[in-house]
């Protein structure tokens, strides 16, 4: 060095020692080298695996994340269980399909521990029309009463002349005044799309449930659901992986009649993690391999020599693989954030062999190979030694915060970069002692005066003015903890879990609150009813119908009707009816608009081709289904606790007797702003909820904390290590200042593309910092060392730190082909990100250092 840093310094001397160390017996150093790498892939290949489940990215010591675990602990089956969802144009449809898969899946008792779905399940057959009030109930019963022959007289005859029979016989009751005639409009209706279905040559089945109970069949599609509990097996990546391939299997085995009126989806949180390391991993290997294949290309234009350009490669994939064994070392398992050190260190890693390497190559035209790289030991060891140390401490600085997930990134991206440090020092010397052809021509003749100065010039208005800019639109900046939003949209399960989050009857976004008596249960879902924005508040003792004396006195009423419809004889009420479409046709003309709507239905089936016993499956499809859900209410009896299914007091009371009160949103929580007004509703009036929607409200705010916190010490570790080293407090500035520009850049542009802070594409933050810190002590420490009237852009350092910027973008940037929406951000905000870190320190560093200097 020379001037201000031309001493020789203690970290200079180690490494131009430890050079002459490798210098002296290069072949044993790469042997060595060798070794552990081998000793690196055999700990990975044994201990080393992926989460995604991005609850666990935050410190299980926070209270919202003790209280979750808490429900999880006490409530396996809620976070274990696949849900299947069952859409269908009707309830007839969509419950033959549940029952149908109900059996099968259940058949599978070396994969599945339990079946439940409450539509087909016999308890709530029996008894499920008592969960109604007292109002519903008689209206239900009234309804099956009047229809009891109807039924009866299908049961007897099962044909397309014996349904039309009925019909008119109905048309002739309730014209003579035996029924309301708006009564029938329903089941006119329901016939009428049947009829034309097959007029128009299609299909149809009948709704039951649609004709005779329209007051319990629910707006638009029906949509069902069934929980399964898998056998989880803890040897596998994914536990739930024989279970979900079994529910796959019986899904795609659904007979076609069923099938083909149904759209059959899986969810649940062994399902959505399972498609979320799919969507993960899906187009890695392009990454990579793109990866790869950029990095080289911008070493062989950095180096101009092939030679030069595989020993940096070398130096990176042997940093890579020591990296990835100690990541080993430090944890079982890779989190969605450390999951991408392997791409960070791509970039990390070959920066020091860059500037070694273009150092050695740059003396090399004035000295012997030995004095060159003697004397790039004594140069580089400041600043190779300094950058190291505080790109290191900057990613340790996020093992201190809550933000597990980046605490672990930070482990072993603190690591991995004096790992990189080490390798760069020992391939590079070895590798040209061996080969001293490696460093015969210098890679490049900087030149003097022209681009450099213009650069000097221009580049550092034009980083301010983009910095401003980012200050502007940074006020917009958010946070989005919503682990849905970083999955692939179109995946299957995503798509199925939008299906459950559009009804407030099956959202998923849900809080718990465990209760520990049957008063405290109480007490707390009455609670929580009389709060804002809370649909739903339920716990296990509303499972036991209210006024079931009252609701049993009508029962005993209906119950003879119900049983003739079920068993009984039916009566001919009507002597002239007719048995043909077109004869009906006529009868109902003049009616009410539902049985103009049959008519005309029915003519347009008699004048088309369509064939009787095709319409007569449609029309008979769901009846014996229907027949049995009337038979099972005539094993209706007061219900009591002991008499609730098995998997659903599972979900409502723990082993040891808590209890837990389950909490319905009234809004759509698919918005991040619904979720804020519904976790501060429903934690003013209930401290103790928990679950994910209060986990992703929390965690923006735990973020950001640790963000803040973490950046805050990198950022002072960085400042004394450099001014212990530089001792001017203006030659700290000059490193750390480009840095904050470059943040607000960021910033802004993460408000104006609108792609929100996540869990995975928060690692533009530590990166940007350890890149820019690693870059910014280069130049910094170059811009010292030159002559005050020459320029540091006429030495090899800015091609150093331009070269390893572009080598990490090249990395990060081709993530963006990912399906999985984290990864894809990740890889767009971290292209912006090094790029602003790039042109910040590239442009500022410099002119400040001269600043100074002056």
């Amino acid at each position: 060095m020379a001037g201000e840093a031309g001493r020789t310094d203690p970290a200079g001397r180690a490494l131009a020692a430890w050079v002459d160390l490798i210098g002296g017996a290069p072949r044993r150093a790469l042997a060595v080298l060798v070794a552990l790498c081998l000793g690196a892939v055999a700990l990975a290949g044994n201990g080393l695996s992926v989460d995604t489940d991005s609850s666990r990215m935050l410190s299980d010591r926070l209270p919202f994340q003790i209280r979750a675990k808490e429900v999880n602990a006490a409530f396996p089956d809620i976070k274990n269980a696949i849900a299947v969802a069952v859409r269908a144009p009707d309830t007839d449809t969509a419950d033959a399909a549940v029952a149908h898969l109900v059996e099968r899946i259940g058949a599978r008792d070396d994969v599945v521990e339990s079946v439940f779905a409450p539509s087909v399940d016999p308890f709530f057959l029996r008894h499920g029309l008592f969960y109604g009030s007292l109002e519903e109930v008689e209206g239900r019963l009234t309804a099956l009463s009047s229809a009891s022959n109807l039924i009866a007289r299908l049961r007897t005859d099962q044909t397309l002349p014996g349904f039309i029979s009925v019909l008119d016989e109905a048309r002739a009751l309730a014209a003579g005044g035996g029924s309301d005639p708006a009564a029938l409009d329903a089941l006119f209706a329901e016939a009428a799309e049947v009829f034309a279905a097959h007029a128009d040559g299609g299909r149809r089945a009948f709704s039951w449930n649609r004709a005779l109970q329209p007051d319990t069949v629910e707006e638009g599609p029906a949509l069902r659901t069934i929980s399964i509990l898998p056998t989880l097996d803890f040897t596998r990546l994914n536990p739930a992986r024989a279970t979900i391939d079994a529910v796959a299997e019986e899904i795609a085995a659904l007979p076609p009649a069923l099938a083909a009126g149904v759209e059959v989806g899986v969810t649940g949180d062994p399902t959505l993690r399972a498609e979320e390391l799919r969507s993960v991993t899906r187009n890695i290997g392009l990454s990579l391999g793109l990866s790869l294949l950029a990095v080289v290309v911008l070493l062989r234009i950095a180096f101009r020599s092939t030679g030069r350009a595989l020993l940096a490669f070398a130096a990176l994939l042997a940093t890579l693989v020591l990296t990835t064994g100690a990541a080993a070392l430090l944890t079982p398992a890779l989190n969605l954030v450390s999951v991408a050190f392997v791409v960070l260190m791509v970039g990390l890693g070959i920066d020091y062999a860059i500037h070694f390497v273009l150092h050695v190559c740059e003396a090399t035209a004035r000295a012997p190979l030995a004095e060159a790289l003697r004397g790039t030991g004594r140069a580089l060891g400041a600043p190779l030694a300094l950058s190291a140390a505080t790109t290191s401490l900057a990613f340790l600085a996020f093992t201190t915060t809550d933000f597990v997930g980046m605490a672990q990134l930070g482990a072993i991206g603190g690591i991995g970069v004096l790992i990189a440090f080490a390798v760069a020092a020992t391939v590079a010397p070895a590798a040209m002692a061996i080969w001293p052809g490696l460093a015969q021509a210098p890679a490049s003749q900087p030149g003097r005066g022209g681009a450099g100065r213009t650069l000097a010039r221009v580049a550092p208005a034009f980083a301010l003015i983009l910095g401003l800019l980012g200050v502007v639109g940074a006020n917009s900046v958010r946070f989005d903890a919503d682990p849905m939003s970083l999955r692939d949209p179109l995946a299957p399960s995503v798509v199925t879990f939008g299906w459950l989050a559009e009804r407030q009857a099956t959202s998923p976004f849900r809080l718990s609150v465990i209760a520990e008596d049957r008063a405290d249960a109480e007490a707390t879902a009455e609670r929580l009813r009389e709060t804002d924005l809370v649909a739903r508040a339920v716990w296990l003792g509303d499972f036991i119908p209210t006024r079931q004396d009252e609701k049993f006195a009508i029962f005993d009423i209906a119950y003879p009707g119900i049983e003739r419809a079920v068993s009984g004889t039916p009566d001919q009420i009507v002597g002239d009816v007719v048995d043909q479409p077109a004869a009906l046709a006529d009868r109902l003309d003049g009616g009410s608009a539902a049985a103009t709507a049959l008519a005309a239905a029915l003519r347009d089936y008699a004048a088309s081709a369509a064939a009787p016993d095709a319409i007569a499956g449609d029309l008979f499809q769901h009846f014996p289904a229907f027949q049995q859900r009337i038979a099972y209410m005539l094993e209706a009896d007061f219900v009591s606790e002991e008499a609730l299914p098995a998997p659903l007091v599972r979900r409502f009371q723990a082993e040891d007797g808590r209890l837990r009160v389950e909490i319905t949103p009234s809004e759509d929580l698919r918005d991040p702003d619904a979720v804020a007004r519904f976790v501060s509703a429903t934690e003013g009036a209930e401290p103790r909820v928990a679950g994910g929607p209060a986990q992703i409200a929390a965690a923006g705010s735990t973020v950001a904390g640790a963000i803040a916190q973490a950046t805050i010490l990198a950022l002072a570790a960085t400042a004394i290590l450099a001014w212990l080293t530089l001792r001017r407090v203006a030659y700290v500035l000059a490193i750390l200042a480009p840095l904050v520009l470059a943040g607000a850049i960021v910033a802004g542009a993460s408000a104006v593309l609108d792609i929100p802070f996540n869990y995975a594409n928060v690692i533009v933050l530590p990166l940007m910092i350890g890149i820019g810190v690693d870059s910014g002590v280069h130049l910094a420490m170059r811009s010292v060392s030159v002559a005050a009237d020459e320029s540091v852009f006429e030495t090899s350092t800015p091609r150093a730190v331009i070269f390893s910027a572009l080598t990490t973008v090249a990395a990060f940037g081709t993530l963006a082909l990912s399906d999985h929406r984290g990864t894809a951000s990740m890889g767009i905000m971290l292209a912006i990100g090094l790029g602003a870190a790039l042109l910040t320190v590239l442009s500022l560093t410099p002119a400040l250092i001269r600043w100074a200097r002056r």
